[in-house]
């Protein structure tokens, strides 16, 4: 009986060593995409140096150069996704994770990614189709990418994720593609099966593991796909845990598809900085134009708590902010570009309009405090819904002693006058009054559902190089925005210019 036993315990104890082995501290990223998740740029020297072992990537193929096993990590050097591809988005993600996080903190990359794919390419039902409507002659080479993955490119980053939670705790999914599916509307809900069906197949809760969505190169930068970053835009519509990468500021190649070297460096930091700050973290990272230069100071949560303090209109999820451009139309982008003087203003009023109850302007404050005025002092300057020369103009030409005047075809109801409501831990949505339609980006109010922003004021965010340079070797605990603590509690510290977590 006692041989038995002893027998017993010694068929458990592998099963007990294999959960023993998850270690919480090893936090594992899932990455899928085409060529700017694969990786399009040559790696630079110094993009070869010396990467953190922390910083880890699971071989999902055999490579032969530098030689990898499928299914085992490595120390994340490039190229990260298969042999022959280059720097991506997971590079500078893992680096920018492990800089940030604290030394007992691992992070694991899971990528999975073929150049030139659409997004069927990851919908098992539909790949084998794809493969087999795909051109030898001619698109020979996709074909091949696909055969490295066994033609199911989904079940082997589901296969190499599985084994990927043998050791360590899958904590979001990087997703940057769209190139292949340009402006096509069903492209978030593709995504969203995908996401789906990563979270069922892995056990996972899908409020623990965000998705985050990389824009396509930017229209400043000569995208040639620029107009995708419109429908990238509604995905945190239909997956309520996903966020947007903007993309504005990084540099492309000249083929208007690719990100340069440097541009996939600050890809790669801003993935990284939005998933430490989901975390409690602001990262401090290499990006001139990151977002992270402002920090929301007060979120308004009425009308009436507003009053006539003028404040900015924000998407806290995509990071960006209305405001007036130069050329007097409406502008949508990352609070670095929106709050700059060169910006005819970027800040908003509330201005109550007799004609409409409960209707609101909302009247644009030039960077020197003033209310705007348009044509040379002739008119108020308001937030319009109305295309004007395909822009959504935020100028209304609303005469003083006429306030029904059309001025270039905008109508005073139609096109300027808004309805807010607020809605506790979403923010306000800004419904026009004439159409019915919620405003979502700068183009034309037309949506059925109400997208949510903040009213808030702004402040300049503390730099975490300040705070460590004060305190490297005092021995005392700081909040991340430099504030002593005498007795921290559970949390996340800077200690002697070292993030620590006390639990």
């Amino acid at each position: 009986m006692k041989r038995i036993l002893f027998f017993s315990v010694l068929l458990v104890l592998p099963f007990l060593s294999m959960k023993a082995a998850v270690d919480p501290n090893f936090y594992v990223y899932l990455c899928f995409g085409q060529s700017n998740m694969e990786g399009n740029a040559t790696p630079e020297a110094i993009d070869k140096q010396y990467v953190d072992p922390c910083f880890q990537t699971m071989a999902c193929v055999n490579f032969s150069d530098p030689a990898r096993t499928m299914g085992q990590w490595y120390t994340a050097y490039p190229p990260i996704v298969r042999q022959g591809t280059g720097l991506g988005m997971a590079d500078y993600f893992g680096r920018t994770m492990v800089k940030n996080l604290p030394e007992n903190v691992k992070v694991g990359v899971v990528d999975v990614a073929i150049g030139g794919t659409k997004i069927e390419g990851f919908i098992q039902e539909e790949v084998a189709g794809y493969i087999a409507s795909m051109d030898p002659s001619s698109e020979g080479w996709l074909i091949n990418y696909f055969k490295a993955y066994d033609n199911d490119p989904y079940k082997r980053l589901v296969d190499m994720a599985k084994i990927a939670q043998q050791s360590g705790v899958i904590k979001g999914i990087l997703l940057h593609q769209g190139e292949s599916n340009n402006t096509q509307s069903d492209w978030p809900q593709k995504v969203k099966t995908i996401y789906n069906r990563l979270i069922s197949d892995l056990g996972l809760n899908a409020n623990d593991v965000p998705l985050f969505v990389g824009e396509m190169l930017s229209q400043a930068a000569g995208g040639a796909c620029w107009a995708h970053n419109n429908v990238i835009a509604t995905v945190p519509d239909v997956i309520p845990n996903s966020y947007v990468i903007s993309s504005d500021g990084c540099p492309g190649k000249d083929d208007h598809l690719h990100f340069t070297a440097q541009g996939y460096r600050i890809m790669g930091q801003r993935y990284a900085q939005k998933a430490l700050h989901l975390m409690g973290i602001e990262a401090e990272i290499d990006d001139p134009t990151a977002s992270a230069t402002y920090q929301i100071d007060k979120r308004f949560t009425s009308l009436a708590e507003i009053g006539s303090t003028p404040f900015a209109i924000v998407n806290e999820t995509l990071g960006k902010a209305f405001y007036g451009s130069a050329e007097q139309h409406l502008g949508f982008d990352i609070y670095a570009s929106a709050f700059v003087d060169t910006n005819t203003g970027n800040l908003w009023k509330l201005e109550s309009c007799s004609d409409v109850a409960n209707g609101y302007f909302l009247r644009l404050i030039t960077p020197q405090g003033t209310e705007y005025q348009v044509w040379g002092g002739y008119a108020p300057g308001y937030l319009n819904s109305q295309p004007l020369d395909g822009y959504c103009s935020f100028i209304l030409g609303n005469s003083e002693t006429n306030p029904n005047a059309k001025h270039n075809g905008q109508d005073i109801v139609n096109g300027a006058v808004w309805q807010m409501e607020y809605v506790s831990g979403k923010g306000f949505s800004m419904k026009n009054v004439g159409t019915g339609k919620y405003l979502k980006t700068n183009d034309t109010a037309k949506y059925d559902d109400p997208t949510y922003f903040q009213f808030c004021t702004l402040k300049v965010a503390t730099g975490m190089h300040s705070v460590v340079r004060n305190i490297v070797t005092d021995n005392r605990y700081y909040t991340l925005d430099g504030r002593q603590v005498e007795h921290p509690t559970k949390g996340i510290y800077i200690y002697n210019g070292k993030k620590v977590v006390i639990k």
